[in-house]
């Protein structure tokens, strides 16, 4: 199958890759609460080995409680001004042809796929569809996004027979 991969297409996946992909939301939660917990050790270690006065704990505390207040903001902005770069890309279309047979998918513009472009179709971690798109997510951490249009949906069909780990997930781009 043909399906023509638009700017728009590729703006949606790099939003999808900023808000809603594993190793987004596990590296906010790490950089949210994983921080501060370090401070906080930090300094209730060096204050032990210091024999001191807990001052580097109060320390630590006081700044852990500042990184949960201002961190988030910051992430925020951070976030917005990516999704801002994001979507600053010029006006293109690619023709990619798409495939599924004997268990592999085939994502790919020439006449014949390279190795990079075939993927085991066991592989698939995640099936996500937005308003506009689908976006096929492989456990080596590559995505692929598709058009939503009658043949996408029959072949997310044919996928969501071999695939594991639950039915399809529904997601907002807030764009």
């Amino acid at each position: 199958m043909r399906v023509t991969i638009t700017d728009k297409d590729v703006i949606n996946l790099n939003t999808f890759m900023l808000l809603h992909s594993k190793k987004a939301k596990k590296q906010k939660l790490i950089s949210t609460y994983a921080i501060p917990f370090e401070f906080l050790l930090v300094g209730i270690i060096i204050d032990g080995i210091a024999k001191t006065v807990p001052i580097l704990t109060i320390t630590a505390i006081v700044a852990s409680i500042l990184w949960l207040i201002f961190y988030p903001k910051f992430y925020n902005r951070l976030l917005l001004k990516h999704l801002k770069i994001a979507k600053n890309i010029e006006n293109s279309s690619v023709l990619m042809n798409f495939e599924i047979d004997d268990g592999v998918i085939k994502f790919y513009n020439k006449e014949k796929p390279k190795p990079s472009e075939i993927f085991q179709l066991d592989s698939v971690n995640r099936v996500i569809k937005s308003e506009d798109n689908y976006f096929i997510a492989f456990k080596e951490g590559h995505h692929i996004v598709l058009p939503i249009n009658e043949e996408t949906t029959a072949l997310m069909g044919k996928i969501k027979e071999h695939f594991r780990y639950g039915d399809i997930e529904k997601i907002k781009l807030n764009s």
